[in-house]
């Protein structure tokens, strides 16, 4: 019995760490190939950025409001502060996702972290390529 209960207890953390939400590093998200097929361009993606697909995830990021509010369920989340503006200054369709949020967020200046499933978008129309689906504010 007490090797029984010390396999158990030896498990139980193993276990607990498969669920755990990966954590998202922005450089990953680099990983992407642009292709001009003479109306659109198409994004092509990388290994490192396919391997988070469908997985949940955890990621810190700056909140960029879509909509005149003070909360927002619906925004964008950048690897760099608004300051550094993706249409501004440096940074690319890759340094941002689109968040789905389950609950109104409050917009805040300082970098926040979210929880949620993380989708590849293949249609680069509006500009967006990355998804968080579920989202949930980390505290």
């Amino acid at each position: 019995m007490k090797t029984i209960l010390f396999s158990l207890f030896l498990f139980l953390p193993v276990m607990s760490l498969q669920n755990e939400p990966k954590t998202l590093v922005w450089e990953d998200l680099m990983d992407v190939e642009w292709t001009y097929d003479g109306e659109f361009y198409q994004v092509k993606f990388g290994e490192s950025a396919k391997e988070y697909d469908g997985v949940e995830i955890v990621v810190e990021g700056f909140m960029f409001p879509l909509e005149y509010t003070r909360k927002h369920t619906t925004f964008l989340v950048s690897a760099s502060p608004m300051t550094n503006c993706f249409f501004c200054g440096p940074g690319e369709a890759e340094s941002m996702m689109l968040v789905e949020s389950k609950d109104a967020i409050e917009y805040v200046y300082k970098p926040i972290t979210m929880t949620g499933t993380f989708r590849l978008i293949h249609d680069a129309a509006d500009g967006v390529i990355y998804e968080l689906e579920g989202a949930t504010m980390v505290e």
